[in-house]
């Protein structure tokens, strides 16, 4: 208990405060060491404006408010507000849209009845488009085979006429689907048949004229034929 109280009253003693004579020892030497801080700024700028008023002819107060101002090193640039970012919508990839099965039709389920009225608007495009009367003279016939070429066949009632694999001759359809390297033709069984285009002639007709398409000549994508420039090539027999 008595080394408790003790410390009590040493604390005690810490806070007192300090005595007279300390206190005037202090303000003598404060005295004795100079002015301070603040005086010492107010002489340096009475200084300068003695200086400075001396040799420009520059109102006073303008200098006050010049010194009071803050001049920065670098020029910070203001921040750029976050414009908003177009989403863009999301496209299927070709891996994607395989994985899906978006190039594949069903074996089953297509009939053949439905597809007819397919096939009407393909006759009338293709009248349109190859524009017989004119085309089939002898003068225009280049220009007739690079339409027949660059042609859309989805809905074309195609006939296979000769073919390197026997089971494949006589099979006709209406071309629902073409790929870079088959026709898929539904037939009148309601059968989906499909025809690799190498080693294949087919024939389709047009009002009264019959065609017929090299399938070796015929290897690239729908897309990208219509697009293509074709040369006049010889015909290869198989």
């Amino acid at each position: 208990m008595e080394k408790e109280e003790n410390s009590e009253e040493s604390e005690m003693m810490i806070y007192k405060p300090l005595p007279v004579e300390v206190r005037v020892t202090l303000e003598q030497h404060s005295l004795l060491l100079g002015p301070t801080q603040s005086s010492t700024k107010k002489g340096e700028d009475t200084f300068l404006m003695s200086y400075i008023q001396k040799r420009t002819p520059v109102i006073p107060e303008e200098l006050t408010t010049q010194f009071k101002k803050n001049f920065p090193l670098k020029i910070g640039r203001p921040a750029k507000e976050n414009k908003k970012t177009r989403t863009r919508k999301k496209v299927l990839t070709s891996i994607e849209k395989r994985r899906l099965g978006l190039h594949k039709l069903p074996k089953t389920g297509i009939k053949y009845k439905a597809c007819a009225p397919l096939h009407q608007l393909w006759v009338e495009y293709m009248e349109n488009f190859l524009e017989l009367e004119n085309s089939a003279k002898a003068a225009n016939k280049d220009l007739l085979y690079q339409r027949i070429a660059k042609a859309d066949y989805h809905g074309c009632l195609l006939m296979v006429t000769r073919s390197k694999c026997p089971s494949y001759i006589g099979a006709k359809g209406i071309i629902v689907l073409e790929t870079k390297n088959t026709f898929q033709i539904i037939c009148e069984d309601d059968q989906l048949r499909i025809i690799p285009k190498r080693d294949s002639v087919f024939t389709f007709n047009v009002s009264k004229w019959t065609f017929t398409l090299f399938g070796s000549h015929m290897n690239i994508r729908p897309s990208e034929r219509a697009a293509r420039k074709f040369k006049s090539k010889p015909t290869i027999d198989l």
